[in-house]
């Protein structure tokens, strides 16, 4: 999926669409960042964000939102909240992304007895996101030019517990699931406080493809001579992401169940990278798979390994949607 560049003025008509300002939390007024009075610029932006382009992980995370705070601080009902569905501008480089989703906003504060540290926070908050396998795609003060196009007064309004003042460092990570990308705006303000944005869009899930049992998988072969798997990895890597050891296991019982049998693994990519890349990574991540079927007790004399890299599209290259379907692995009967 590929992010717009974020105009004001469609995330203001997005905001009052999607999410009802009054609903939010509200923090104390002098808590608040200032609001820009300037004129929202219609100017067209630069070329969208790709999530494509990011590794995908499958870390281990915690219920919605996702992210333990520090020990020693603490957030209160008062001070964050959840809009269902709502807009909110990241800054990735010198641009920014509009992210529509479920997001959540909360203000951080130091527990009582204790002294609030930038540095904590944010050592802790830089941890947690490499961790999870986040990315970061932003890390400094957004020009003031830049930032008044967006912190108009409705919008400080709806988030004002997830922002800081406009002179303090942003930084923003986004974490390519599986099933959707999770976005972290965070910043520090004063020597306070902290405070966080996390939004939730499963927009950015790639075609799903469940895992074909054994039985299945052996029709399609008989039928075809061929079969694709829901075989995933982590972008540009030949590691398995762990949700595909199910099919793994298929694949496995269709191969016990006829000792006759034998397959090559065949690895495609899309067109991203160059050519030669893309060959060595298919046939890298089609070995993976061998490996690990050799592991599992598959004679290893009944499979081999060809990675085809961008020969062969299914889909249009052109589209993230394309490019995910031309990221595949097949078998096919030898």
């Amino acid at each position: 999926m590929k992010y717009p560049t974020l105009l004001a003025a469609a995330l203001l008509g997005l905001l009052s669409a999607c999410s009802d300002p009054g609903d939010a939390p509200q923090a104390p007024p002098d808590e608040a960042p200032p609001a820009a009075e300037e004129e929202v610029s219609e100017t067209p932006g630069p070329p969208g964000f790709d999530i494509a382009g990011v590794p995908v992980s499958d870390a281990p995370l915690g219920d919605f939102p996702y992210f333990p705070l520090p020990d020693g601080y603490h957030t209160t009902p008062k001070m964050s909240g959840t809009i269902e569905r709502a807009v909110f501008p990241f800054r990735v480089g010198d641009q920014y992304i509009a992210v529509e989703g479920r997001v959540h906003q909360a203000n951080i504060r130091v527990d009582p007895g204790r002294t609030f540290s930038t540095l904590e926070v944010e050592a802790h908050i830089e941890d947690v996101m490499q961790r999870a396998g986040a990315q970061k795609v932003f890390d400094g003060v957004i020009p003031r030019g830049e930032s008044s196009r967006v912190l108009t007064r409705e919008f400080t309004s709806t988030f004002s517990n997830g922002l800081c003042w406009p002179t303090e460092p942003v930084r923003t990570w986004v974490l390519h699931r599986t099933d959707r990308a999770i976005w972290v705006h965070a910043c520090s303000y004063g020597g306070i406080g902290a405070a966080w944005v996390i939004a939730d869009d499963p927009r950015s899930a790639p075609p799903r493809q469940d895992a074909l049992g054994a039985a299945a998988l052996r029709e399609r072969m008989d039928a075809d001579g061929r079969v694709d798997i829901a075989i995933q990895f982590e972008s540009d890597t030949s590691r398995m992401l762990s949700g595909s050891q199910q099919q793994i296991g298929e694949i496995v019982a269709m191969l016990e169940a006829d000792p006759g049998l034998a397959l090559s693994v065949n690895g495609y990519t899309d067109d991203s990278g160059t050519a030669a890349r893309n060959l060595a990574l298919s046939r890298e991540r089609a070995q993976t798979i061998v490996d690990e079927l050799v592991r599992r007790g598959i004679d290893a004399g009944r499979l081999r390994a060809h990675g085809f890299g961008r020969e062969r599209p299914v889909a249009d290259n052109g589209t993230a949607e394309g490019r995910a379907r031309n990221r595949r692995v097949e078998l096919e009967r030898i």
